[in-house]
């Protein structure tokens, strides 16, 4: 059998480590516009790791700010999602890896 996903399933993308990623890098790696993932993050949908230092980048991301980004991105432009359908389906994610936590907690 092979590992590799069929041409229906969505793409699995694996963290890296403890990287961060300037702006500029992070957009460049999920290929959308530095604006883009501005517009993301102030609506909620990513977050940035830390916050910039004085003169720094706008902000630092993680690899978790990279995965959703591609997963966001996914949904938009391959699954032609529009913004409503985002918000609902990034909401209804998060529920589900609460609930997913919650039960983790409880087998312990």
């Amino acid at each position: 059998m092979s590992s590799e996903p069929s041409s229906g399933d969505p793409p699995v993308f694996e963290d890296e480590a403890d990287l961060t990623y300037t702006i500029d890098v992070i957009a460049g790696l999920a290929g959308v516009d530095p604006l883009t993932v501005l517009r993301y993050q102030e609506q909620g949908w990513i977050r940035s790791a830390r916050a910039a230092a004085e003169g720094d980048a706008p902000a630092w991301f993680d690899a978790e700010s990279l995965r959703q980004l591609r997963r966001i991105e996914y949904l938009r432009s391959i699954c032609g999602v529009n913004e409503t359908g985002l918000k609902l389906i990034l909401s209804l994610l998060l529920e589900v890896e609460q609930l997913r936590e919650e039960c983790r907690q409880l087998r312990r």
